[in-house]
């Protein structure tokens, strides 16, 4: 199938919008997260979510441990999920997610220079914004449990010295009233005025996704109580009965996540930006996202 290439200075018939993309903007810079960083990093990712269901499967776990059952059975039968877990769940954080979080920078669009910048295994390249190779596409998959995927992407070619271009991914939005095709479109639509117009032009990202909740936070994230929460009086039965129960086991297995998910995120050391990359993205204020 042959390629669409875009042309940067040519707009697309539908609104800029991004979402857990963006890394980072300034008045000079950009950074938007590839694929594997967009779906693995920030609160609500893949990550925090792995962090989630096994927080999940300890809680559910400890009393099933115990029916049926002697405590010294449950006792064992519990340290057995929690070794399962572990081996099963805690190799791919570290080796996966983790090495994600710390080494993948996101690709940084530098409105100064008028340039685009990938660094990838040790290497930083480099292409022209007004010459960028860039074209949507739908990549269909399926999931681990074999349920079908599209992913809408943008597709970045940079030079590498072969034949063979180095491509980057980017996902598209996540959007239920556009279809596939408009999710990609609408991301590109967002750099492209970015980079033609300035940060004033597009909506301003929302970057606290990429932050833990701060520590004084963490508890009343999901605290389920009052218990009463519902304004109509004739809902306090329900409500009580049905929704403050759902709100207490929530708790108990999302604070756990919020807590691990916190210490994660404020002690991995993350790759910093290499001096080709950083020094061109300070500003006339002499700040750099």
């Amino acid at each position: 199938m042959t390629k669409q290439y875009l042309n940067p200075k040519q707009a697309l018939d539908i609104e800029p919008a991004a979402e857990r993309n963006i890394a980072g903007m300034t008045e000079c810079c950009l950074d938007v997260n590839g694929k594997n960083a967009a779906i693995m990093k920030g609160r609500g990712s893949f990550t925090w979510w792995l962090i989630w269901f096994v927080s999940m499967c300890l809680m559910v776990g400890l009393p099933l441990s115990f029916i049926g059952g002697s405590i010294e059975a449950g006792v064992k039968a519990y340290f057995g999920l929690v070794a399962i877990l572990l081996l099963g769940f805690g190799t791919p954080l570290n080796f996966w997610c983790i090495r994600v979080w710390r080494h993948q920078l996101p690709l940084r669009f530098n409105r100064k220079t008028r340039k685009v910048y990938l660094h990838f295994r040790g290497k930083t390249y480099i292409t022209d914004w007004d010459t960028i190779r860039a074209y949507l596409t739908v990549q269909s998959g399926l999931t681990g449990v074999g349920a079908p995927i599209r992913d809408p992407q943008i597709n970045i070619e940079f030079d590498q010295g072969t034949d063979k271009p180095l491509t980057v991914f980017l996902l598209g939005t996540d959007r239920l009233d556009m279809t596939d095709e408009q999710q990609a479109a609408t991301f590109w639509e967002y750099i492209r005025r970015y980079m033609e117009e300035g940060p004033e032009a597009v909506p301003a990202p929302d970057l606290d996704i990429w932050r833990p909740a701060e520590k004084g936070e963490l508890l009343k994230l999901h605290w389920p109580f009052p218990i009463l929460r519902s304004k109509n009086e004739l809902f306090w039965p329900f409500d009580i009965a049905v929704f403050f129960p759902i709100r207490v086991v929530w708790f108990l297995i999302s604070y756990p996540t919020e807590v691990l998910y916190y210490h994660l995120a404020k002690r991995i050391k993350v790759d910093p930006f290499p001096p080709e990359m950083e020094e061109p993205c300070k500003c006339d204020d002499g700040a750099s996202s």
